[in-house]
């Protein structure tokens, strides 16, 4: 039997089969629960009910996880569940390359989430390219279960044509062999230069980097986060974004930087403890424009490479974090502990760090705590080449 060639009614009942089984074990693959998978399903070959096996458990994950249940049915793998975008950050995507009534050359069609969320959005035509051909077949299932019709090209995306009248969009797998890697940055299939080649020729283009990639030269970056995470990066072409914008696809907030020039006020040490409030920033604003969001918003640095700021007044809490400052000074492991005896506070205070040389979990040995209900916050940062500790409390 081929998996490959059979019809959706079909796949989807031999992947039932699967799960049912494999739910009577907690999804727990051993031995003995092979041998009963190879004889209810006797037609099919080593490896393709090694593939059900990963589809069945990846799928049982996302049925478990509520950003994708307005999505459902809809088959994973490991490796489409690994990299996929959620579907409101697939629906966003397309929203901003624009793509009704035009056609899409998708670079790497995955599990076909941003594929699908153009059909969606009324795309004329999406011409989808994927190098795995069973991923491919998976992808055509899952428009299919939303009434669409998806035929993925099984061939290297860094072929796709693509013209100046088309949208491109490409969400390049990750490698994870650092020998693999080549040319601009990361660990990407097919290469970033070749990917970004074909988005500077297309009409509009998107291309899905991880968050954390730091890409110099001429670029068009925004960053986009969710909860108290930065899920994505990606890189925009011929759009209306703006370098370093962020965007919290949960609360449908953006901060659009207005000049990449602007910087925050920059004070000493021994003016942090003036300020009311420490604020951290969302991850997602750290990766994006954070001095120009901090010199629009009034918040001041200690450091110019710290991301926490100072504040006098409560700012915006979807962006930030705050403390309310009690005291500030230069580190001492001795003062620290008069402070915390001082302050009364129990072994559940936060210690966190940012350009500091020692672990949380280091100075915590290193310092006795009371018995008391009182909890607090220590943030061991740097000022310049001065290492300082905050005492303040979470608001």
């Amino acid at each position: 039997m081929n998996i490959l060639t059979l019809k959706a009614s079909q796949f989807s009942a031999l992947v039932q089969t699967v799960s049912s089984i494999l739910e009577k074990t907690g999804f727990s693959i051993t031995p003995t629960v092979i041998e009963t998978l190879r004889q209810f399903c006797s037609e099919l070959d080593r490896e393709e009910l090694s593939v059900l096996i990963d589809i069945a458990i990846h799928t049982r994950k996302v049925q478990q996880q509520d950003q994708y249940k307005e999505l459902l049915p809809w088959y994973f793998t490991e490796q489409t569940l690994m990299q996929c975008s959620e579907p409101s950050f697939a629906t966003y995507a397309m929203s901003i390359l624009d793509v009704k009534g035009l056609r899409l050359v998708e670079s790497c069609t995955g599990a076909g989430m941003h594929a699908l969320s153009a059909l969606k959005e009324g795309a004329a035509e999406v011409i989808s390219h994927e190098t795995n051909p069973v991923l491919g077949y998976i992808a055509t299932i899952n428009a299919g279960l939303h009434g669409y019709v998806l035929e993925p090209t099984i061939m290297d995306g860094a072929l796709a044509n693509v013209s100046s009248e088309a949208i491109f969009w490409a969400d390049p797998s990750r490698r994870k062999d650092m020998q693999h890697r080549k040319g601009l940055t990361g660990y990407y299939s097919p290469e970033l230069e070749v990917l970004i080649s074909k988005a500077r020729m297309s009409k509009r283009g998107g291309i899905k980097i991880a968050p954390g990639e730091r890409i110099e030269g001429n670029l068009t970056r925004e960053f986009l986060g969710t909860g108290r995470e930065c899920r994505e990066q990606i890189l925009w072409f011929h759009t209306s974004i703006v370098d370093g914008q962020v965007t919290l696809i949960d609360k449908q907030k953006t901060f659009i930087p207005q000049g990449a020039e602007l910087i925050p006020d920059l004070v000493g040490h021994e003016s942090i403890a003036q300020y009311q409030y420490i604020l951290e920033p969302h991850p997602a604003l750290i990766r994006g424009s954070l001095s120009a969001n901090y010199a629009e918003f009034g918040i001041a640095v200690f450091d110019r490479n710290i991301a926490y700021g100072l504040s006098h007044e409560q700012k915006d809490i979807d962006w930030y974090v705050h403390f309310n400052i009690l005291h500030c000074e230069r580190f001492s492991r001795k003062r620290l502990q008069e402070l915390l005896l001082d302050l009364d506070w129990n072994a559940k205070t936060e210690i966190k760090k940012r350009g500091f040389p020692m672990e949380p979990d280091e100075v915590r040995k290193q310092l006795k705590f009371s018995e008391s209900d009182q909890a607090g916050v220590i943030i061991l940062t740097r000022c310049n080449d001065d290492h300082v500790m905050i005492l303040c409390k979470r608001i």
